[in-house]
């Protein structure tokens, strides 16, 4: 049996790097998915684009198609491995406001914001997006 790859200069998100390097290393679906302790559809969603890839799922991914954590990421888990606790403190601070006005400008508890701040929890996909329409920067 022989399979087409297209080239990697064609492939530009982070499912379709995931399909690349599940095909090229030899993996069905299902193989993948059991590795992640996934559902096969949940694969394929991924490699779709039809859901993002989320974050710890990325990780192992990339540990177990061998590759570049970097390939995977999208925006929201490039802001979580940043660390996003430092980069939430710096863009906080640049705007010089207290961590309860920050939180607030954005719509967002304060106490659930001072955690993510201290790194004991780490904010969603949908209040990474609220953080980020208010501050560009992060």
């Amino acid at each position: 049996m022989r399979l087409i790859f297209e080239a990697l200069s064609d492939l530009n998100a982070p499912g379709e790097y995931m399909r690349y390097y599940r095909q090229l290393r030899g993996l069905i679906t299902r193989q993948l998915a059991e590795k992640l302790n996934i559902v096969p559809a949940t694969v394929l969603a991924y490699e779709q684009g039809r859901f993002p890839i989320p974050y710890d799922i990325a990780v192992l991914l990339a540990e177990e198609l061998q590759i570049s954590e970097s390939l995977l990421f999208d925006d929201f888990c490039v802001f979580i491995s940043a660390p996003y606790t430092k980069l939430l403190h710096t863009v906080r601070k640049s705007y010089g406001l207290s961590q309860i006005d920050f939180a607030e400008k954005a719509d967002i508890s304060p106490s659930i914001y001072a955690k993510w701040e201290s790194g004991s929890r780490r904010p969603s996909r949908k209040m990474y997006q609220q953080l980020k329409a208010i501050y560009s920067e992060i």
